[in-house]
């Protein structure tokens, strides 16, 4: 009987298997001084003047408080025991009554609700944690054997809960008793103890800050379990229940919780001691200024906000706010709106006006803000302005002053995305990782996404006039000065970075679009931006004063769109309101210092150009000096004198525009008396090269006319002189590739110009 034979084989197998199992363990026992576990080890935070912002355990999972079984409250011994493994003491690692039971239980309701883990097997993988299969458990049960044989069951029970997990990164129940309670486990009361000893069971799930609710029916069964055993009477469990149990707040050791994070994950290993630069007076009012008016605009579907506040002089980080409330998770709290990439709006656009001056532009430089169009791979795309209003001929100033999106998105046409996007990586806006054409013209408009933090500190080298150096964090590691040395950079000059500080916080510019009364309008030299992303998700407001730059997000971390909150009623309260305070005790900020190569010099404030006796008023524009030959050459010439009157005369692309808004703009042509116009080419005209004929063969015929035939004309093309003409006043103009300005000027009345604009392409 051949299966017989083989039938005994297996059987023996078998039992000399479980023998081998069952026996072995005892030559090869793990005592208490085999075990590896690391003591405590956390790492302190503190503040810039040694003030502790909190303490963090290190990242090796099994960390924990170690303690003496002998100095534990025994009512968490009991509650463990009897609500874990109440038949510890009985068994040697594992409980096959308990397994028999689990199995029979588990059959019948065809699903797993009991299980038959002992004290022992559950240290077993506490000890050697991974993946729950059938051949891990056999060899937790092995390794619980091996326990059973090389200690006794105190020394089991003090390293079990030495290594209970407790929720978050806490481990043991002495580091836990400190962190919830704030006092040592031998001192826990019968609630107390119960409280915690709850938690293990699902210490992801049984948050005691976050699902108290949960944690009392846990409660419960252990008290339950408690007075099954012997160990409380029946009466107590109810009044143990209504007692209430006071948690250390939360808040008390976590005043910069994603700061502190961030650090975590760049810190050497051997890091305990942090001095940060954070102040903490500083993160506190920061902090209470995003409660305040977060709470405030509740109603508009707003949740969340974000600050990051610099040290100009230092590039050291003061503030650091990821989110209204770390400890909600309800509006994901433990996100970090700081390091979030978003949709900045208009914030960009003082980057791609800097970059203009660098072209040729100056403040005076006016930009049409009226109704255009661009071809795009999508169709036709005409930018609109915040107010949907458009505003004619604007100067520079006005148009960055009061986030105009048609003239910012023509000059980025000008410039060319390319370059702009190549100039934003000089500022180290790592987040924006795609090519000039994924973004588009739209990426002065927030077409890109990028962080608050990248967004902030490319604000900081404005403020320090372009120089760009790297942010600080740490001041002391253990005790230990780190070092400052560093390699900065310097983004444009110092002169044009000053004329962008001086836009930005010229509150009379931005009158139009903001008003008079605008919360930005501060007792102090501030340049401030803000921006609203599409759909109203993202609102920003970011600015400077020579001390400081903050960086202020207002949104939802779930994108979804605020009720109409700009950066100017979002984050534009927070960002005045924190800026004021930080002047409350200390003198008003200096102003930015003029550079010598700039000068100041009166001009029209309709066309940006030096004032005629026809300009009915005159402003003071500050100018680089390269543009100061240009501007003495170049004379007002929307303001005509005829007859006994001053009239105003816009170009022609301006005249659709005007007439539509119900403006009376009288063309040129209606001074025939006075006739001084460039007649070829048309203001706007675009030529394009002929590819089967040489360069050389190819010119665009300059024709003007005039009133005065026996006038003398001078002619200016991109500011250089080209010629004078008499009498015939025609002649060729070999092209060239580009845009141009060509000008003419009277000999005689210098008073007398007109210019027009055309490109080669």
């Amino acid at each position: 009987m051949n299966w017989k034979k083989s039938l005994i084989v297996i059987v023996c197998g078998f039992f000399v298997f479980g023998l081998g199992f069952r026996l072995t363990p005892y030559l090869f026992p793990i005592k208490k001084s085999d075990i590896e576990r690391e003591s405590f080890h956390s790492v302190k935070f503190y503040d810039r003047y040694g003030n502790l912002l909190q303490e963090v355990l290190s990242q090796n999972s099994t960390r924990s408080v170690e303690v003496s079984i002998d100095e534990i409250s025994p009512y968490f011994l009991d509650a463990i025991i009897a609500s874990e493994d109440k038949d510890f003491y009985q068994h040697k690692g594992v409980d096959y009554r308990a397994v028999l039971r689990a199995i029979y239980q588990n059959l019948k309701s065809k699903k797993v609700v009991s299980g038959a883990s002992t004290i022992t097997l559950q240290l077993a993988r506490l000890i050697k944690p991974g993946e729950r299969t059938v051949m891990k458990k056999v060899k937790e049960a092995y390794f619980a054997y091996r326990l059973e044989a090389g200690m006794d069951k105190k020394s089991i029970l003090e390293e079990y809960i030495n290594r209970l997990p407790m929720g978050g990164n806490l481990y043991g129940v002495e580091g836990a008793a400190k962190a919830y309670f704030g006092i040592p486990s031998s001192d826990l009361t019968l609630a107390q103890a119960t409280f915690l000893a709850s938690i293990p069971n699902s210490p992801n799930k049984l948050n005691p800050y976050h699902n108290l609710k949960e944690i009392k029916k846990r409660q419960r069964y252990v008290l339950e379990k408690m007075n099954k055993q012997g160990l409380i009477p029946k009466e107590r469990i109810e009044g143990v229940l209504k007692e209430y149990v006071l948690l250390k707040p939360q808040i008390s050791s976590f005043l910069a919780p994603h700061f502190v994070f961030r650090l975590m994950h760049i810190l050497q290993k051997d890091a305990q001691k942090v001095r940060t630069t954070i102040d903490c007076k500083l993160q506190k009012m920061v902090k209470e200024q995003v409660s305040k008016v977060i709470f405030r605009l509740k109603r508009f579907n707003v949740t969340n906000a974000a600050v990051i506040l610099f040290d100009n002089h230092t590039g050291e980080i003061l503030a650091y706010v990821g989110s209204a409330d770390y400890f909600n998770k309800e509006n994901e709290g433990e996100n970090n709106g700081v390091s979030s990439t978003r949709q900045p709006g208009s914030t960009l656009k003082p980057f791609l006006y800097l970059l203009a001056m660098e072209e040729g532009f100056n403040p005076t430089t006016v930009i049409s803000d009226i109704p255009t169009y661009y071809r795009m791979p999508k169709g036709i795309y005409s930018p609109k302005n915040y107010s949907d209003e458009f505003h004619g001929p604007m100067r520079l100033r006005e148009a960055l002053a009061n986030s105009l999106n048609v003239p910012a998105v023509k000059v980025l046409a000008k410039i060319g995305v390319g370059k702009f996007l190549t100039r934003l990586n000089e500022y180290e806006f790592y987040s924006l990782d795609r090519d000039a054409d994924y973004y588009g013209i739209g990426l002065v408009l927030g077409g890109g996404e990028v962080t608050l933090y990248e967004l902030t500190r490319a604000y900081m080298c404005l403020a320090r006039m372009g120089s760009f150096i790297p942010v600080k964090d740490v001041l002391t590691i253990n005790g230990e000065k780190q070092s400052e040395s560093f390699e900065g950079k310097t983004i444009s000059t110092p002169a044009l970075n000053y004329l962008i500080a001086d836009i930005l916080s010229d509150k009379f510019a931005r009158t139009s679009e903001f008003g008079f009364n605008s919360v930005l309008n501060l007792p102090f030299q501030c340049g401030v931006k803000t921006g609203t992303s599409f759909r109203f998700c993202d609102n920003w407001t970011v600015g400077f004063t020579r001390d400081y730059t903050l960086g202020i997000w207002v949104g939802n971390f779930d994108h979804s769109p605020m009720q109409k909150v700009s950066g100017i009623s979002g984050a534009g309260p927070i960002f005045a309101n924190i800026m004021q305070m930080l002047y409350n005790d200390k003198k008003w900020p200096e102003k930015f210092p003029l550079p010598d190569d700039l000068v100041k010099v009166p001009i029209c404030p309709l066309s940006g150009k030096r004032p005629t006796q026809n300009c009915q008023s005159i402003i003071e524009e500050i100018i680089p000096e390269r543009d100061l030959l240009s501007y003495e050459k170049d004379s007002c010439n929307m303001h005509i004198h005829y007859g006994k009157e001053v009239f105003t005369v816009l170009p022609a692309r301006y005249r659709e525009w005007a007439e539509e808004i119900g403006i009376e703009i009288l063309p040129v042509e209606h001074f025939q008396q006075q006739e001084f116009t460039i007649s070829n080419p048309k203001d706007g005209a675009v030529y394009h090269r002929l590819s089967n004929l040489s360069p050389e063969y190819q010119s665009i015929k300059f024709e003007h006319k005039s009133s005065n035939k026996e006038e003398r004309v001078k002619w200016f093309l991109n500011g250089d002189f080209l010629r004078t003409t008499y009498i015939d006043h025609t002649f060729l103009w070999q092209i060239k590739p580009g845009n141009y300005t060509l000008k003419v000027v009277s000999e005689k009345d210098k008073n007398l110009s007109n210019s027009i604009e055309f490109t080669v392409k």
